[in-house]
């Protein structure tokens, strides 16, 4: 059915109860006890008298029905056409009528709207709004470029450099106080309620959204000129917020993306900027339900809602697209997310089209509408298809891995492959034999050969549930091994050279982070070797590796043994810590277990390399202000958590003390009360 308000047919007889009248609009118009003729004094003159001769069952009569304008429910019987220029056609369509009133609300002409609106923002000129959003992401983003080539630039003079100045100097002092700034977390003792509504950064990343919100907040509501007078426009808040959320779309899908040159330009791996991502999402939401709610406001005050909702499409377009994007932010919230990761990444791919194919025909033909489709539909198309092409480019060569269980429960992959890739890096992994439809990210365990040699990728997963525990079942229906084929997407991720640049590192993983730790750590101890071609400035290597179980990563140690073999110095140090029981197969064999080979077999730990274990937890801010009154310029890596959608036990709390920590520790940099000149932080974790 067409349009319900208004139907000008053509003359009938008027023999029935009620007619169906044939077109492209058809309608039924029924006749009886409440059809009313209205006289002519209802309406505007410019039509001539009704004719009302005759018999009215009989006679032809042209036909208009307004069930919803003021005189609702009734059909009116003229005798003459009706031209759909004149004021009467108007009155019974439900049009206005500039120069009279409707509701008590005067009607402007259209010379009118425009004199008033000149002096008073202008509907064409709102899109401006749009460009100070446009203006704030490329400032913000230029200055975040800057910080990060300045930083390069000293990374590689500090490796060319001799030696570090002992002089604190006013660059120290700089740096101290922007990681005083940005690196602090909410303690884990509030974390944890929020957690599982919010994701929450650091607190540079925290200060960064704050400040986008108060930039939106302030040019959307600090002019107070809200609405106009019913009919002279649209509320001129509803526009501000219409074009500020406008111009966040193509960062938030830049944001999303996995080769993210946003990413690379600043230094920050993609899964870092999710917090951007979820950030900006947020604040796009409340743009529009600003959008939605005033306008919807300024209907009221005219001619009502459910008119606008049924004759305006932009309307009608702009609630249904609201209904996604409520459901894309709500569903986003860590507490649902966790709980079913893998449904809430399919849903979160449909409902992201629904979301632009609405918003397409909400806007495309307003103002610059469809610039930002256009700009937004062209950065998603170019993420995509380069992560498409990219991963086709990866898997040329077809990857098998070997996947086998070990005694304590945990998988082992071990991948040949021709990639190369760097310290701290990860890769999606997708194996066409066990929920094929799914990708999940992992750490990369191992390093570069080096020397052309064939490379492998090794990775050690705690199974959780989900992906891991149905690839963990699948291997031990054939005995806890099995060859597989999968295909690769990556690699991706922060890698970590510039830890070369430092005087010494302080390595921190918590569980199956030494995943991400490991390789960090053996790139460190061969570049002080003398084993890889590049420089180094780092001559102390400390690892501090906390862990439930002591059996739950044999392997792990045979690596770290290997690693510092042949070391005559002091220069590298281990510390374990146990935090629980051992924990021993279930239904696995071990006696052919190829992977437990070697001297780290033979022999304990202890005798193997230099390490100090130790029981329960450790008490990290203490071990970390002891590090920074005996390290020069030291980096902090830590990692306390495995790549999978839901974090290992205790991950946010050594997450927060490492953060809280290092960031009290440039507190004493500044007041001098530590010999450490400069500490810089990295961590590492998934769950955004």
């Amino acid at each position: 059915m067409g349009n319900p308000f208004v139907r000008l047919v053509p003359a009938c007889t008027l023999s029935q109860s009620h007619y169906k009248f044939s077109g492209p609009d058809d309608y039924c118009i029924w006749a009886g006890a409440e059809t009313r003729i209205l006289p002519e004094s209802q309406f505007t003159s410019g039509a001539a008298s009704p004719n009302l001769s005759g018999d009215i069952n009989s006679a032809p009569y042209d036909v208009v029905t307004n069930p919803y304008y003021p005189f609702a429910g009734t059909t009116v019987f003229l005798g003459v056409p009706v031209a759909m220029d004149s004021p009467l056609y108007a009155r019974m369509s439900g049009d206005l009528v500039p120069g009279t009133y409707y509701n008590g609300h005067y009607v402007p002409t259209s010379a009118e709207v425009t004199e008033y609106q000149s002096t008073r923002e202008p509907w064409a000129s709102s899109v401006k709004y749009g460009y100070y959003g446009l203006y704030f992401f490329a400032v913000t983003i230029f200055i975040a470029i800057l910080f990060n080539v300045h930083f390069r630039i000293l990374q590689r003079r500090s490796l060319a450099a001799a030696s570090a100045s002992q002089a604190l100097t006013l660059q120290d002092k700089s740096y101290a106080l922007f990681r005083l700034l940005t690196y602090p977390r909410i303690p884990i003792s509030v974390n944890r309620f929020i957690s599982p509504w919010y994701t929450a950064g650091n607190q540079g990343q925290t200060l960064l959204l704050a400040a986008g919100f108060l930039f939106t907040t302030l040019y959307c509501f600090a002019d107070t000129y809200y609405y106009r007078p019913p009919f002279y426009g649209s509320s001129p808040l509803g526009l501000r917020s219409e074009w500020l959320a406008m111009a966040m779309l193509p960062f938030l899908i830049v944001f999303a993306h996995k080769i993210n040159f946003i990413g690379t330009l600043i230094g920050s791996s993609h899964e870092k900027m999710q917090v951007l991502h979820q950030g900006v999402a947020g604040l796009h939401l409340y743009m529009s339900l600003v959008h939605t709610i005033s306008m919807t406001i300024r209907s009221i005050r005219e001619r009502g809602i459910r008119y606008d909702f049924w004759n305006n499409d932009s309307y009608y377009t702009g609630f249904i697209a609201l209904a996604p994007l409520i459901w894309l932010c709500c569903a986003s919230l860590p507490i649902f997310r966790k709980a079913g990761y893998e449904c809430f990444w399919i849903l979160h791919l449909v409902a992201v089209g629904m979301y632009f194919g609405f918003l397409w025909l909400h806007c495309w033909d307003s103002l610059d509408g469809g610039d930002y489709m256009y700009a937004t539909f062209a950065v998603f198309a170019w993420g995509v298809v380069l992560r498409v092409g990219y991963m086709i480019y990866v898997n040329l060569h077809i990857h098998v891995a070997r996947v086998h269980v070990t005694p304590s429960g945990i998988l082992h992959l071990r991948i040949p492959t021709k990639l190369r890739w760097s310290p701290g890096q990860h890769i999606f992994l997708r194996f066409l034999s066990v929920r094929p439809l799914e990708s999940h990210p992992f750490s990369i365990t191992t390093i570069l050969n080096g020397n052309d040699q064939p490379n492998e990728m090794s990775f050690y997963i705690v199974p959780m549930k989900g992906f891991t525990s149905s690839l963990k079942d699948y291997c031990k229906q054939a005995g806890g091994r099995r060859d597989l084929f999968v295909l690769l997407d990556g690699p991706f991720g922060h890698s970590t050279p510039e830890l070369r640049a430092f005087d010494k590192a302080l390595l921190i993983a918590g569980g199956s982070g030494i995943a991400y730790i490991l390789p960090i750590f053996q790139d460190l101890v061969r570049c002080r070797k003398g084993e890889v071609g590049a420089k180094t400035r780092c001559n102390k290597i400390e690892l501090v590796w906390v862990v439930r179980s002591r059996d739950q990563f044999q392997k792990m140690e045979q690596y770290i043994a290997d690693t510092i073999k042949g070391l005559n110095d002091d220069g590298v140090s281990v510390s374990f810590f146990v935090t629980g029981k051992d924990i021993r197969s279930e239904g696995i064999e071990s006696s052919s277990d190829d992977d437990f080979v070697g001297d780290a077999k033979e022999k304990s730990l202890s005798e193997a390399l230099p390490a100090l274990w130790h029981a329960g937890r450790p008490n990290l801010p203490d071990i970390i202000r002891e590090k920074s009154q005996t390290m020069g310029r030291t980096c902090c890596s830590n990692q306390p958590t495995s790549f999978l959608p839901s974090p290992a036990c205790g991950s946010e709390s050594i997450i927060s003390d490492v953060s809280n920590t290092v960031a009290g520790v440039q507190i004493d940099i500044l007041q001098r009360k530590t010999t450490c000149q400069e500490m810089y932080l990295q961590t590492d974790a998934y769950g955004w």
